[in-house]
Order: C-alpha cells, then structure tokens, then sequence
C-alpha cells in the first residue's frame, strides 16, 4: 500500500481511519489535481480494491474519477478506467498518469490507465 492505515476493533466492526497522504499525493500527481474539492484517500482506494479482491490485471471502473485518485492502483499492475464529466479536471488526471508512469513501484508491472 502506497498510503498507511490504523485499523481499530470494537464489539460491532472494524474502523479504519486513514492517515494523510499528502505526501504520495506529492509524489505522483500534478499540482493541478489538488484542486479538486473532493480527493479521495489514496489509502482507501486500496483499501476497497483489497477488501473486493482486486488483483494485478483486473480492470477498475472509475465513473466520477475527479482528479483520478484511483490511477494509484494501476501502480500495482491493476487496470483502470476512468471516467470524468467536468473536461477541467481530464488534463491534470493525463498529466498525473504521466508523472506516475516516471516513479513505478518496486515489484509491480504498471497497469493500463484509459482515460
């Protein structure tokens, strides 16, 4: 995982809270795409894709992908599709798949992103 949890138990389930991730944002995507009023975690994109049993070489449907957060997975050779109605935030999401494709992941084959 590029983003850490902190998991906590009780008697009911499971809460996992996620801790900032300013800092992988930083690292692979554009400034651009900070201007999105409503990023997603990084951690919890993971998180979905490892509770769903996502695995490299499955395809992932982002339809309302924003400033495209769930592209982190292609990083874990997981295929991404994503989809975004407002054109401002597709030229920054293109420009952080770029950024991306410079600073792969040790061990993993990167994913196909279609934007």
């Amino acid at each position: 995982m590029t983003a850490q949890t902190v998991r906590y138990k009780n008697d009911s389930m499971d809460t996992v809270r996620f801790k900032p991730d300013a800092r992988t944002r930083r690292r692979f995507f554009v400034k651009e795409s900070f201007a999105h009023p409503a990023k997603m975690a990084c951690g919890l994109v993971e998180e979905i894709a490892a509770r769903c049993g996502i695995k490299a070489g499955d395809w992932v449907l982002d339809p309302m992908a924003g400033s495209g957060t769930t592209m982190i997975l292609a990083l874990q050779g997981i295929n991404v599709c994503l989809v975004e109605l407002e054109s401002h935030f597709v030229d920054p999401m293109r420009r952080s798949w770029e950024k991306m494709r410079q600073n792969p992941m040790l061990g993993f084959t990167i994913g196909s992103v279609v934007i």
